[in-house]
């Protein structure tokens, strides 16, 4: 009887070709939320912007400078090439930003310029430099050894000057992101104000013996994040007698591992207020009991949302005859 099993052939399947378009839909569908926000961020962002190449800081030696101008320029006093040389003032050092001198061998002729242009009063080079290094979670010291390192000069001596020009620009822009997330995420939900967030928490250090922390409250359905607070138990300038005015960074009491759950309810205290505020045209701020009432009523929704995924504020006569009401959404409130 004849062999009826065929072997070495491979059984076939059709696959449909898919259509190009579907396939970018499903990418899209499945990107991150990070790539989603990098995407968008591309198409508001014109590169125009950044076209501007003279502007751009290098780093470069100053032979090779020196070399390059004997070669291609000539003293305009003297009129004589091979003439001039570049140079440093060091007495005029501001941390990286530098004097140059350009002096001719010849007529002995000389002008001079900073390496950097100012911004506010601070030099914008020593600004980017510290800028950099909060980046990085690095101060002074590693400043320092970055400067040794790649042969540059010195960073400036009051390098923790630089913080508050920073933290007053980061605050400036974070506060324009916030504000235009929520519109964004406003208008997404149909000018829906009703807006399902997520609040999540971090420290300094690990676990829960941080003297500092942030929570931050972000949007489920965007990932952008709509609300932000910094909490520290410690304030550096208290502990300094001299410092008698200034303003205390501590505002925080109790185990650090209950920043998370009390500032996110601080936080729906605080949206709640900024919804009845663009609602009404009223601000709970000038109004204690108000303002006593709202808290009462957002301790009741944190121990409600332990238990449940969402729940309704309701307050008659909060403020001027005026009852309020809301719903809040908790997704991911029961990890705190």
């Amino acid at each position: 009887m004849p062999r009826t099993k065929s072997f070495g052939k491979r059984r076939c399947y059709f696959i449909p070709k898919q259509k190009a378009e579907e396939i970018l839909d499903a990418k899209t569908n499945n990107a991150s939320t990070s790539k989603k926000k990098i995407e968008s961020a591309a198409i508001t962002v014109s590169d125009a912007d950044f076209d501007d190449r003279s502007i751009v800081n290098i780093i470069i030696q100053m032979n090779i400078i020196s070399q390059l101008l004997k070669n291609i320029a000539k003293c305009k006093f003297c009129n004589q090439l091979d003439s001039l040389v570049i140079s440093e003032d060091s007495g005029s050092r501001r941390g990286l930003c530098v004097n140059l001198v350009l002096q001719c061998i010849y007529c002995g002729q000389a002008t001079s310029a900073m390496s950097s242009d100012m911004t506010n009063g601070f030099d914008d080079i020593n600004i980017r430099l510290a800028y950099g290094m909060r980046c990085i979670g690095k101060g002074n010291s590693a400043a320092k050894t970055f400067c040794a390192v790649m042969n540059l000069p010195p960073p400036p001596a009051k390098f923790e000057r630089y913080n508050d020009i920073l933290l007053r620009s980061l605050i400036k822009v974070s506060r324009e992101s916030m504000r235009n997330a929520v519109e964004d995420t406003v208008k997404n939900n149909n000018s829906n104000r009703d807006i399902t967030a997520a609040f999540d928490g971090s420290w300094q250090k690990r676990g829960h013996t941080s003297l500092n922390g942030v929570v931050s409250a972000t949007c489920l359905e965007t990932g952008k994040v709509l609300d932000f607070e910094c909490l520290s138990k410690y304030c550096f300038k208290c502990k300094n007698r001299n410092n008698k005015d200034h303003t205390c960074e501590k505002n925080f009491e109790g185990f650090s591992g209950g920043m998370e759950s009390d500032e996110a309810l601080m936080r729906v205290q605080h949206l709640e207020g900024k919804d009845f505020r663009h609602k009404h045209r009223k601000n709970l701020r000038s109004n204690p009991k108000a303002l006593w009432r709202l808290r009462t009523a957002s301790e009741r929704v944190k121990r409600t949302l332990s238990c449940n995924s969402e729940t309704t504020i309701e307050i008659d006569s909060l403020f001027e005859s005026i009852d309020f009401h809301s719903k809040i959404i908790r997704a991911t409130f029961e990890e705190m």
